[in-house]
């Protein structure tokens, strides 16, 4: 008989369906463990009697065993000699200041940790192909959020960050200022936006989103330097978008989005566009040069939370012909990203680069 303790197959489905860490490490945003331990290092009783003067209710017992924990996964450093804990790469990406933290993906309180938390009906989401946020939360994801203005908040930060480690590669990989105003759809805090304007002097764009969205964007952007080329358009992107505009850019968008509601916000833009307009659409590909394991497990999620999906070349190619598009070039991103540039049905593809 094999000795299944060294079998490495048996060590990694372990590791695989471990439920323990991802929790201690919410936890530990939640409380912001990460802050109350100091550059040079904190003794368990300095980081209890900050968490006291936070006004947190712990156990302090339980404490010590997390900090005990986290530090066995290498989230904290442990010095039995000094009895100190000190910060590592891992515990810098839950502090709050930090250039680099994703401590609003993990609070226990935010949008991010209740995406999280969908996995647990997994089963009932494989026998149906539907969503199972609104079992747990009592409506739909974007129901939710438009309820809950600081889990909205949450959302926006986290979608920021995930923006802002992806823009530099964005920017990179197609010729932004050969075109003029730009509408950013769904555009959030604007980061993207900005972005374009500081290259493009001469451009000017608009960021279109809900009421909510547009506040977020008109206080992000309010001291830019940019700022004075930066117009605001509330609305719903299944709506009618803002017209005229030489370029529109929908990042991060559809793959929120069934398919068929894929095709409504392609019409929109199809409607939008004039004779020599472009519609920009940045996600990742499957099959692509980004992460595959990566996407295929963000492609489970977007099942259990929205019932969007991620999707292969092929498949954008045929909503975009269902709404009057079609797929003229293919830019790839050093992030593993694709820009998928568009234009009305019978364009001339300019080729992939």
């Amino acid at each position: 008989m094999p000795d299944i303790q060294a079998d490495d197959a048996f060590g990694t489905m372990l590791a695989l369906t471990d439920t323990v860490a991802p929790w201690a490490i919410r936890v530990a945003a939640t409380l912001r463990l990460a802050d109350l331990v100091a550059p040079g290092g904190a003794p368990a009783d300095a980081i209890l009697k900050g968490l006291e003067a936070a006004g947190e209710r712990v156990d302090q017992e339980a404490v010590r065993r997390l900090l005990r924990y986290l530090a066995s996964l290498g989230v904290f450093e442990y010095d039995a000699a000094s009895e100190l804990y000190r910060p590592t790469r891992l515990s810098e990406l839950m502090t709050e200041d930090s250039p680099v933290s994703m401590r609003d993906w993990w609070r226990m309180d935010s949008a991010m940790c209740r995406l999280d938390q969908t996995p647990t009906l997994m089963m009932e989401a494989i026998r149906t192909g539907e969503p199972v946020y609104e079992r747990i939360f009592g409506r739909d994801v974007w129901a939710d959020l438009a309820q809950h203005p600081p889990l909205a908040a949450s959302f926006e930060q986290a979608m920021a960050h995930k923006t802002r480690i992806s823009l530099d590669s964005v920017i990179a990989a197609v010729d932004w200022r050969a075109r003029g105003d730009v509408v950013d759809v769904g555009g959030g805090h604007g980061l993207l936006l900005q972005a374009i304007l500081k290259i493009s002097p001469q451009a000017r764009g608009t960021v279109f989103d809900t009421p909510a969205g547009v506040a977020t964007a008109r206080a992000h952007l309010a001291g830019s330097p940019v700022a004075g080329r930066i117009a605001f358009a509330e609305g719903d992107f299944f709506g009618r978008w803002p017209a005229g505009a030489d370029t529109y850019v929908l990042m991060n968008v559809l793959h929120n989005w069934p398919d068929d509601q894929v095709v409504r916000l392609l019409r929109r833009g199809a409607e939008a566009l004039g004779p020599t307009g472009r519609l920009l659409v940045v996600e990742t590909v499957v099959g692509g040069a980004g992460d595959q394991r990566s996407l295929a497990r963000l492609d489970m999620m977007m099942l259990l939370f929205c019932g969007g999906k991620e999707r292969s070349r092929p498949q954008y190619d045929e909503l975009a012909a269902r709404a009057g598009l079609t797929i003229t070039g293919s830019h790839p991103t050093s992030f593993g990203l694709a820009i998928l540039e568009l234009a009305p049905a019978g364009t001339t593809p300019a080729g992939s680069a």
